[in-house]
């Protein structure tokens, strides 16, 4: 890693206490607060080491799991780093830009086991420029930790830890007729739409009666769209419509009450049906059922 790149990275960091923790320290505290981090800022990387000469790090969020702290990864503040040497066990935790401290009391080797936050996993290490790449790997027996052992070699230098989080496995949307012919695959017995509680042989038979009545058009994608989020899909793209959708059901349904395509009530709800129906066919926030 350049040390342009490391420069522009700890400004980052910098900025993060700035706008964060450090907004209304009085400038004399400030500066004295920031000093370690401009003092590594102006420093070659190869020469870079934690205060007092003891074990420091950060504790990041590695979106792409390169192992490598990049330029707009954050920290993760208040992780759990228990560290086990000749004086005994303790347990420090990360500030609020995901770093941490501590110096050695007693001369021997010293065991980190970072807390992995859930849902994530520890990301691969040593893979690049120790400065910025990530040292701890997950311990052979499948406990939640990273682990790394450190000895007065390691003192002064920087020991960090990314964890990256896997996208979420989602069960995929299925579309009206998914739903109709598929009673099984509910997550639910009954379902409200526009306030109007219909049990799943209820909701499958409006399913089978699309009409031109335009409230059965909308039922249909409102209620797959539902079905689509209580099966555990995304729905950050849709949620906002689904309640838009649920509010236009009650006030022009129930379904079944004849809303004409020329209508002033289609042209509110068309916009919202097309975009469900997009949801459910795969084609926005959530993949498509296989």
């Amino acid at each position: 890693m350049s040390q342009e790149l490391r420069r522009n990275h700890l400004h980052g960091r910098t900025q993060q206490l700035l706008d964060g923790p450090l907004k209304h320290v009085k400038a004399a505290a400030l500066a004295a607060a920031l000093l370690p981090l401009a003092s590594v800022a102006a420093t070659p990387a190869s020469a870079q080491t934690c205060p007092s000469g003891g074990v420091c790090g950060f504790v990041w969020s590695d979106t792409n799991n390169n192992g490598v702290q990049d330029v707009g990864e954050s920290g993760i503040a208040g992780a759990v780093i228990t560290v086990t040497g000749p004086g005994g066990t303790f347990v420090i935790a990360t500030d609020a830009s995901g770093f941490y401290f501590f110096n050695p009391t007693s001369p021997g080797d010293y065991t980190l086991a970072v807390q992995i936050p859930p849902g994530t996993q520890a990301s691969p290490s040593n893979v690049g420029d120790d400065t910025l790449d990530s040292d701890g790997v997950s311990d052979s027996l499948g406990n939640s930790v990273a682990m790394l052992t450190v000895g007065p070699d390691f003192f002064a230098r920087n020991t960090d830890f990314g964890f990256y989080q896997p996208p979420v496995a989602q069960p995929g949307t299925g579309t009206p007729g998914y739903w109709k012919n598929h009673p099984a695959a509910w997550p639910v017995p009954t379902l409200t739409v526009g306030g109007v509680v219909y049990t799943k042989a209820q909701a499958m038979a409006w399913l089978d009666l699309i009409s031109k009545d335009k409230t059965t058009t909308m039922f249909s994608s409102l209620v797959s769209a539902k079905l689509n989020v209580l099966l555990g899909n995304d729905s950050s793209c849709v949620s906002s419509t689904i309640a838009a959708a649920d509010a236009w059901m009650a006030t022009y349904g129930p379904v079944g009450s004849r809303v004409e395509a020329s209508s002033y009530a289609w042209k509110v709800g068309e916009p919202l049906h097309r975009l469900m129906d997009n949801y459910n066919n795969g084609m926005l926030c959530a993949p498509h059922r296989n």
